[in-house]
């Protein structure tokens, strides 16, 4: 993975009394901040790791400019298509604010040499920035790395990383990737196209899920629903809500109640030859084009998501 050192745009610590309410009021007036000297360019580019304590448990990672390349050419791998309208109001708000002030969040496989640098950074070096949100409780600690010496262990350890999943971010990425395309964004003489980053071993990710609703009443009545559904599903009722234990699993609610579905085998079997097979494709294609009609779910209206 290609990875640089960046000249950070960070908020002016003091002038902000509540982190709570400059994060929450931050992603409208970005402009209006950085305008009224709320925002400081650093002097020199450089990378930060970022350190997360959250109730008790430790998360560190690395923020970093990424090669625009590694995105396009999907050396960091996607694992879910993006909704056209996400897209819109995506970019509306990257060319309102000219800037992308959330990174993408990308999962990579722990390598020891990295885990090394950040030990060794977050016992030698005094924190750049610490702040805590009032409301959860959570942590955050920036420590800046800009000697020469470290910036250059740390892109030749992540040059090495053969390849990485994006865990948050498909919409910023997708767009910006449209936006440079169309000459919206970028300069084509700059040495660098690159995309902010923020890079976490998966050993310091917690996975949580992303829900999908769709109202199936006016398709079918919940008995033809649930006997169509029996034809790529063993259906299971459950006593109470709960998260899938294994891979092939949905849990699902439906008409009152929680229930467990898990793919059938012959289902499998018909994508055996795919190297990678996701419940939400497979989902997409039986539940929502097979069974209500949804032939394109990026562009769809009848399917919400919700964290």
């Amino acid at each position: 993975m290609k990875i640089f050192p960046f000249q950070a745009i960070y908020p002016e610590f003091k002038l902000v009394a509540s982190t709570d309410s400059f994060i929450k009021s931050v992603k409208s007036q970005f402009e209006k901040y950085r305008s009224n000297g709320f925002f400081k360019r650093s002097a020199q580019e450089a990378f930060y790791i970022h350190e997360i304590v959250q109730e008790g448990k430790t998360y560190r990672g690395l923020i970093a400019a990424v090669d625009i390349e590694e995105y396009i050419s999907e050396k960091i791998l996607i694992h879910e298509k993006t909704i056209a309208s996400k897209e819109q109001i995506t970019m509306e708000l990257i060319l309102d604010r000219n800037a992308m002030i959330k990174p993408i969040l990308v999962a990579f496989d722990n390598i020891k040499s990295i885990d090394q640098i950040f030990e060794t950074a977050v016992n030698t070096l005094k924190p750049f920035y610490h702040t805590t949100f009032e409301g959860s409780g959570v942590n955050h600690v920036f420590y800046r790395l800009s000697d020469i010496r470290t910036i250059e262990k740390i892109t030749k350890a992540f040059s090495k990383i053969p390849e990485a999943y994006i865990a948050d971010g498909h919409h910023r990425r997708q767009t910006v990737i449209n936006l440079l395309k169309a000459g919206q964004i970028g300069d084509v003489n700059s040495k660098r196209q690159t995309l902010l980053t923020a890079l976490f071993p998966f050993s310091d990710l917690d996975i949580h899920d992303f829900n999908r609703i769709a109202d199936v009443f006016d398709i079918c009545s919940p008995t033809h629903f649930i006997v169509r559904l029996t034809k790529f599903f063993k259906i299971k009722n459950l006593k109470k809500p709960t998260v899938p234990e294994n891979k092939f699993e949905i849990i699902a609610y439906f008409n009152g109640e929680w229930i467990s579905l898990k793919w059938k085998k012959s289902i499998l079997k018909n994508h055996k030859s795919k190297p990678v097979l996701l419940d939400a494709e497979l989902l997409d294609i039986y539940v929502f084009k097979e069974i209500l009609g949804i032939l394109d779910i990026s562009q769809t209206t009848r399917v919400k998501y919700v964290e």
